[in-house]
């Protein structure tokens, strides 16, 4: 069986730099608390918790130490909790959710009505709605006819939000309102991750997606694959391979979501190759 890797493999930027700011935070010090999982991967949640980086549920938890943000940022009023607190706060926030933010203010400034599209549950689009209180959030296209009626509208999307999806919700917005003005936020790695899923998908019989099963993208990366004719498999680890899934199998796609460690793809890679050599 041959085995086909994407050509975007491993973390993201966002992710690298979030992941070797909390390994220099916890080499320098025992004290450093997280609110939720670092990154949307086990592996890597588990690797930094037995190296010391603790984790709460609410800033209200903490009392003192330092406070580590991680790439989907904290909503406003968390910081004003930290702050409030003297907590020392290390802002590992991935720089693309912040221009999300920024993007958000600046069409909030210029009078529009704010949308974000992404999922109302997920960490990032909490971040990104406190910092233009009022702001609608959807996140299908049947939504946009739940929305009130208005003139001016500005969008913005989650970083690891389907491109194709938000094209969809876009043309639906433009057909309800007078002016829409959207930005497109979803982020430059999402972006070449959902084009290499489109691509390889096709040339391939089965897909494998590792990647985190809590992680947005990776989630995504699945479905796309799926969409373009690809069997596809979103899994965590290696030890979540079935031979079966490769019967007759003469060529497999392989790719990871963005909070996937390098290593990790390695040795879902290794294992494949293990199963196309037993006997059917």
């Amino acid at each position: 069986m041959e085995i086909r890797k994407a050509k975007v493999q491993g973390f993201c930027f966002g992710v690298a730099i979030t992941v070797k700011k909390a390994e220099e935070a916890i080499g320098s010090r025992n004290d450093v608390t997280t609110l939720g999982h670092v990154v949307h991967n086990p592996q890597m949640v588990d690797s930094l918790g037995r190296r010391g980086l603790k984790n709460a549920n609410s800033v209200d938890e903490v009392e003192s130490g330092a406070l580590f943000v991680r790439a989907h940022g904290l909503p406003v009023e968390v910081f004003e909790k930290a702050q409030a607190k003297c907590l020392d706060v290390i802002d590992a926030t991935c720089p693309m959710v912040t221009k999300i933010h920024v993007q958000a203010e600046k069409l909030k400034a210029d009078g529009c009505k704010i949308i974000v599209v992404g999922d109302p549950n997920h960490p990032e689009v909490k971040g990104t709605l406190s910092h233009v209180p009022g702001a609608w959030c959807i996140e299908t296209v049947e939504d946009v006819a739940t929305l009130p009626r208005g003139s001016r509208v500005g969008v913005v999307v989650q970083s690891t939000y389907s491109r194709a999806r938000f094209t969809e919700i876009v043309k639906a917005l433009t057909e309800k309102y007078y002016e829409v003005r959207a930005v497109n936020t979803i982020c430059t790695d999402t972006n070449n991750r959902q084009s290499e899923a489109s691509r390889l998908a096709q040339e391939v019989d089965v897909m494998i997606v590792v990647g985190g099963k809590t992680s947005a993208n990776t989630k995504h990366l699945a479905e796309l694959s799926e969409s373009h004719g690809a069997r596809s498999f979103h899994i965590e680890g290696p030890s979540e391979l079935q031979p079966q899934w490769f019967d007759g199998v003469k060529v497999a796609g392989l790719m990871s979501g963005a909070s996937t460690p390098g290593w990790l793809v390695d040795e879902v890679q290794a294992r494949m190759e293990e199963l196309s050599r037993q006997p059917a």
